[in-house]
């Protein structure tokens, strides 16, 4: 489904990253770990086609869209970003943003967009976030709680269902109770519909708790992969950037 042929992305004279070669299967969930700096959310950039190689390939679905803009990729290519002010119109209320995600990628004028999703529809939509709906839908985005933005956020960003989901950190910003709902809600809805999805986190609790892979990348390289399999018999230290509890409490005895 994804194919990244000896890619390399330099930022000046930055190697962020380097000869990188990859395949994601269709159906696939890979969990990406990896330090700050690594060159994950450059990963990122560069499948959505944010930045371009200096050197390489990038094929989606049997085509080579290596040369492809943003814009060109958006039909293939749907990504969650971490601050959930950039996944949405802040000064838009909730319906508004919905009515308009409701027709995807198409141009379509806030008055044609808003009569193009009713009240129903928008309800049914909101389901996942348990809370009044008929009062939530005429808050301005802005005015939610993050977890909020980013639950509505992902249900914008898969009312057309992609056939590349992009998930850049999207609990970082969220207390526990959030994060779960909304890691929950992603699993079942690409479990659901197939669809092809790279997380990334920095929690491995949270790499080993959801998808069927874990990569890990180390210095614009990915040094590791583990399948379905692998996974039975990891744990968080096996992985990089884990906190080390015992380490902390012992320091405090």
């Amino acid at each position: 489904m994804l194919n990244i042929k000896n890619v390399t992305v330099n930022f000046g004279t930055k190697n962020v990253l380097k000869n990188l070669s990859c395949t994601v299967n269709g159906g696939d969930f890979i969990v990406i770990v990896g330090a700050n700096g690594a060159g994950k959310s450059t990963f990122f950039d560069l499948i959505s086609g944010k930045v371009a190689p200096a050197s390489g390939h990038v094929i989606i679905d049997g085509t080579d869209v290596t040369s492809y803009s943003e814009t060109q990729r958006a039909s293939m290519v749907t990504r969650l970003f971490q601050n959930p002010h950039l996944n949405s119109v802040g000064s838009m209320t909730v319906a508004q943003n919905l009515a308009m995600a409701h027709y995807g990628r198409r141009t379509v004028g806030l008055v044609n967009g808003m009569s193009g999703c009713n009240a129903q529809q928008i309800e049914a939509l909101l389901k996942p976030l348990d809370t009044d709906t008929t009062f939530i839908v005429q808050q301005r985005m802005n005015s939610l709680s993050g977890g909020q933005q980013q639950l509505i956020a992902f249900i914008m960003s898969t009312l057309d269902i992609p056939k590349l989901l992009l998930l850049d950190e999207p609990t970082a910003a969220l207390d526990p109770q959030a994060a779960t709902k909304l890691l929950t809600l992603a699993y079942q809805f690409t479990h659901t519909h197939k669809v092809t999805t790279l997380l990334i986190t920095h929690d491995p609790l949270i790499a080993l708790s959801i998808g069927n892979k874990i990569w890990v990348l180390e210095d614009g390289i990915i040094t590791k992969q583990f399948n379905e399999a692998d996974k039975k018999n990891l744990h968080a230290q096996d992985l990089i950037g884990h906190i080390d509890y015992a380490a902390i409490k012992n320091g405090m005895l």
